[in-house]
């Protein structure tokens, strides 16, 4: 008889808490379900080890278990989603997001059944959540909201106590703590919009540990991903971490996610809603957050005479000051730009004026089975996640292992940005050209005469590239992995919100679809005042579109990292500010 083959053991980390051990013995019992064997480790963190009548920071539930997993004393992080950061540290990756409890707010008393509007005026409803305190004050401003502390048992034993006449709490920790029964009423997300991420587990493992994260995937569950992803992006968008007064829940259905965002600030609460493809997830609730802003900003602005006071606490507000710089790119690759303008004191206001859908995947996947390449080339992030999904569909996860060893091709990336996101999905990039374009990238590639390309592209590149390859004899093969559509109908009332308050400091374009983008979605006076003020561009192919469409063009960015980009805006704006 063959020896047995040993199961694969993951050591899951989780907080000591009853209710962190019920989700991790859930996370467990579906990886367990897949011949996969798990040993529970328990760490402490610094949310554990407060006080329960102290309030907790961001990441306080999170950031410990995570050092685990960084040095390697757990193989998996489980966390309750909407406690991670969205700020994810280096080297750690979210891989999975099992099915979803139910992730609504529900009202709890001593008596069953008890609703909002059956409390008295004056009576106290205990809430640690500065987001639940806002939007429910709106409701019934005569009920004393006070911070009230704790895990959900410490807080149903308060509560018992008398020390309050009503909680609110996350239905999905009663349910998983079978306490469901003392839930009364139960709050629609247009009402009171959940922590994005609530009632959803995050599991997380080490970016470079490819065989966790491929058995982490069994668990991975599509449409609750797409529909937390979705709520991060808002909240990120949004300038709000877990502590911020900031509800979003996204639903999925007939293949689009539908998200419903709502903040807390000024003059009160504000939802509102956006939908959009599947695959796009990311990028819905970019646009969203980004619209909020706009919303909340302008209703801050009316309530308070002109300036815009703080909102309630972590979510910042612009007082005026700030400059408006105008971002044109799509919102899935904008995050890293929209980070690096607010680190430079500006207020990007996001407006894509493009949208990325992936081609069909067939011709590329046939291509790689076809094999016999020597370098797969990527020169942007949306056909680096093509090219990752491809090899995910085609051999499963990547090994890690170098070229000369496995006799797999190499993958060249054409700056750090796309590197990066090959890295996200589970690819290391063999080469990166350290000029951050195509003309860089096809000088520097380590190039054997006769070698084979496969170059993974947009339907709007042109043919630059492959010239260059082609001149250094190398034999190229160009495909289409994703389309570029212009003047996304969304971006039509983002675009109106942008310029209410007059034109934007600067305008930045990072691609000439960018500029026809643009100067599609606006009306004619929209556009002569955004000609008239200055544009950066990456790039002096971009720079040329900018100057045929008629924008004045003040500042070109050769070299094509976020970080160059923004820094070349601050430099304009600050040079014409006293």
């Amino acid at each position: 008889m063959s020896a047995a083959v040993p199961r694969p053991l993951l050591r899951l980390g989780t907080r000591g808490s009853a209710l962190a051990r019920r989700q991790a013995a859930l996370v467990a019992a579906a990886l367990e379900a897949h011949g996969i064997e798990v040993e529970t480790v328990a760490v402490q963190t610094e949310g554990d080890r407060r006080r329960p009548e102290t309030v907790w920071g961001e990441g306080a539930f999170v950031r410990a278990i995570e050092a685990a997993l960084l040095d390697g004393r757990v193989d998996v992080a489980v966390h309750s989603a909407k406690d991670v950061p969205t700020d994810e540290p280096d080297g750690l990756l979210l891989a999975a997001f099992p099915r979803r409890e139910d992730p609504r707010d529900a009202l709890v008393g001593r008596v069953p059944g008890l609703r909002l509007a059956d409390l008295p005026a004056g009576a106290r409803v205990g809430t640690d959540s500065p987001r639940r305190t806002g939007f429910l004050r709106g409701l019934r401003p005569d009920l004393d909201f006070h911070p009230l502390h704790g895990n959900v048992d410490t807080r149903l034993r308060r509560l018992e106590e008398g020390e309050t006449d009503a909680l609110v709490l996350a239905l999905a920790g009663l349910r998983r703590l079978g306490r469901e029964q003392r839930a009364g009423e139960v709050f629609a997300p247009e009402v009171l919009p959940p922590a994005p991420g609530q009632g959803a587990l995050a599991v997380q493992a080490r970016s470079d540990d490819e065989r966790t994260i491929a058995l982490l995937r069994l668990i991975d569950h599509v449409e609750t991903r797409a529909a937390v992803l979705a709520e991060r992006a808002f909240l990120r968008a949004m300038g709000g971490g877990c502590r911020a007064p900031i509800g979003a829940l996204a639903r999925v259905e007939a293949g689009e996610v539908v998200l419903i965002g709502g903040a807390v600030g000024a003059a009160g609460p504000v939802v509102e809603e956006a939908r959009g493809p599947v695959g796009a997830a990311e990028a819905v609730g970019l646009a969203l957050g980004e619209r909020s802003r706009a919303v909340r900003r302008a209703a801050g602005s009316r309530a308070s005479g002109g300036n815009v006071a703080p909102a309630c606490d972590g979510v910042p507000d612009v007082d005026g000051s700030r400059p408006r710089v105008l971002v044109t790119r799509a919102a899935r690759d904008a995050d890293g730009l929209l980070e690096a303008l607010r680190a430079r004191g500006l207020e990007p206001l996001l407006v894509p004026a493009i949208e990325i859908e992936p081609a069909d995947p067939a011709p590329l996947e046939a291509a790689l089975r076809q094999g016999g390449f020597d370098w797969l080339v990527v020169t942007s992030r949306p056909g680096a996640r093509a090219l990752a999904d491809a090899l995910g569909r085609i051999e499963g996860p990547a090994d890690g292992s170098a070229h000369d060893r496995s006799g797999r091709p190499r993958i060249a990336a054409v700056g750090e940005r796309t590197a990066t996101t090959l890295a996200e999905q589970g690819r290391a990039a063999d080469f990166v050209a350290a000029g951050g374009s195509a003309a860089a990238l096809a000088g520097e590639l380590p190039l054997r005469g006769g070698e084979r390309v496969l170059l993974v592209r947009g339907d709007l590149a042109d043919d630059e590239l492959p010239r260059l390859l082609r001149q250094r004899s190398a034999l190229v093969e160009a495909l289409t992995a994703y389309r570029t559509r212009t003047a996304p109908a969304t971006s039509a009332a983002l675009l109106a919100a942008a310029v209410a308050g007059g034109p934007p400091a600067a305008t930045i374009f990072t691609s000439g679809s960018t500029v026809r983008g643009l100067a599609a979605l606006g009306e004619p006076e929209t556009l002569a005042a955004l000609r008239s003020a200055p544009a950066v561009c990456i790039g002096p192919r971009t720079a040329e579109a900018a100057r045929a469409a008629g924008f004045t063009v003040a500042a070109v960015a050769d070299e094509r990292s976020v970080e160059a980009l923004a820094g070349r805006v601050a430099d304009l704006i600050d040079g014409g500010r006293p």
